[in-house]
């Protein structure tokens, strides 16, 4: 019962402040404007600044987070392949948007929040270097995919290449790492207001997700999402875990490794889908109905690992 109650600590509060923003937006407190300006704030200001204070001045060195990194990229690259054959049944033009809601999961806010209130900001810290890592992947993936199942997009690398290149989280990531090595010191005024900026960030990007949720969405859910779903929140963790337990990492790292593989689709599968010219209706089903569910999911993954692994 202890374990639990720990498990749903982690997750309960973020799919409550999910839930406030969801009910702030029906309720015209959050609009739409408003939910679009902050959400840029949040992506290429305040998160970023938060990845680089918390690398920054994090205990863990980067060797020594090797084994979680390592397990997170062959867990991934298990992954995908995985999905695109569970997706090889479904039509053409709705395999792209099944395969990336079935693997891609929203690691910056979600499973960074998840971290942090499970293990603080050490757990932050490790959360941060294996997104950064796994967050290439996806980007490689996602728009390979669409490239491939879509008449409408010329897949380019080099365009990949600078818009990974520009990505401020992995900049910020790269940055903070780098500054480490060659031993930099920041002044205090600048680490402070740092945190400052940091501080905002999970709380608004949280209610800016709950503000998007459109969960009626879920009525027309159809049997593609539901698979992607279980597949994102069952099947991923479970890779994952498998190599993080064949590397034998501590219990933290298992932890942080189920929190970020356990998080639900990201929405960015949904503005890609509509981009790239995918299954847009698919994807936005796929987000909502693992929104929903992966505060069980991850909420008994994780107090079966803490009995697991104590």
């Amino acid at each position: 019962m202890e374990t639990f109650a720990f498990a749903l600590s982690v997750t309960g509060p973020i799919f409550l402040t999910l839930i406030i923003g969801y009910w702030l937006a029906q309720r015209g407190l959050l609009r739409e404007a408003f939910v679009d300006d902050a959400s840029r704030l949040v992506f290429l200001i305040t998160l970023p600044v938060l990845l680089f204070i918390k690398i920054f001045t994090a205990d863990a060195q980067l060797h020594e987070e090797l084994p979680l990194l390592a397990a997170g990229v062959l867990g991934t690259l298990v992954s995908i392949p995985l999905a695109w054959l569970v997706a090889r049944p479904l039509a053409r033009g709705d395999r792209s948007a099944f395969i990336q809601g079935a693997f891609r999961g929203n690691l910056g806010i979600i499973g960074l929040a998840w971290a942090t209130n499970a293990y603080g900001s050490a757990g932050l810290a490790q959360a941060a270097l294996l997104m950064a890592v796994v967050t290439i992947l996806y980007n490689l993936a996602a728009v390979t995919l669409f490239a491939v199942y879509s008449q409408e997009v010329e897949f380019r690398w080099a365009k990949l290449a600078k818009d990974i290149a520009r990505n401020p989280l992995i900049v910020a990531i790269v940055l903070a790492l780098v500054c480490r090595e060659i031993g930099l010191t920041l002044p205090d005024i600048l680490l402070q207001t740092g945190d400052y900026l940091a501080s905002i960030t999970l709380p608004l990007a949280l209610l800016c997700i709950g503000a998007s949720l459109d969960f009626s969405l879920l009525k027309r859910s159809s049997l593609a999402a539901f698979g992607a779903v279980a597949f994102k929140l069952l099947a991923v963790p479970a890779v994952l875990l498998v190599f993080g337990w064949l590397l034998q990492l501590p219990p933290q790292s298992m932890g942080v490794l189920l929190l970020l593989a356990a998080t639900p689709s990201a929405t960015v599968s949904f503005i890609m889908a509509r981009a790239l010219g995918g299954n847009s209706q698919l994807a936005a089903n796929i987000v909502a109905l693992s929104t929903l569910l992966s505060i069980v999911t991850a909420s008994l993954g994780l107090a079966l690992l803490e009995v697991l692994f104590p």
